[in-house]
């Protein structure tokens, strides 16, 4: 997934992204994403400025009954690629939620760029589907194919002193 700042015409664009990218955020979570959308590509006489959101898919756990889904969730991008006139300048610096690359000529990999966009995209806990009934704290069996007859308890005694509280 690269912007070729060479062939980019001026004004407004539109870049078509297609590919799958490597994640590493560990286990339960996609190890890798298939990214597809387009991005709006702004041409402006010293930056790029590229912006929309994009679609990504990856296989995910589900934090209630831990069966493996196909996972799809919406990353924005906001991404600035400044043409760079001096070489001691680091070759990537992030501002706010923008991210900021430099670079003075030809194609700008926006691979690494967009996979950090798809892991701060990715939410803390994923549901196979809303109604998901997930595993019986007591026995461990799935509740959505097989019911069971353990009584649902939430009854702690550390916390006991805090129902004597009169509020």
């Amino acid at each position: 997934m690269k912007l070729d700042i060479d062939r980019q015409e001026h004004g407004r664009t539109q870049l078509d992204l297609s590919g799958t990218l490597p994640l590493d955020m560990g286990e339960g979570r996609p190890e890798s994403a298939k990214l597809e959308g387009v991005l709006v590509v702004d041409n402006l006489e010293s930056r790029f400025l590229l912006h929309g959101t994009l679609k990504a898919t990856g296989d995910a756990l589900c934090g209630r009954c831990l069966e493996t889904f196909s996972f799809e969730w919406k990353v924005p991008v906001d991404i600035m690629v400044l043409l760079r006139q001096e070489r001691n300048q680091d070759p990537f610096e992030g501002q706010g939620k923008t991210h900021v690359l430099h670079q003075s000529r030809g194609e700008v990999d926006l691979g690494p760029t967009l996979t950090e966009c798809l892991v701060l995209a990715y939410p803390i806990s994923t549901v196979c589907r809303e109604d998901c009934q997930g595993l019986c704290a007591s026995c461990g069996i799935d509740r959505n194919k097989q019911s069971c007859n353990c009584k649902d308890e939430d009854f702690d005694p550390r916390w006991a002193a805090l129902d004597d509280l009169k509020f």
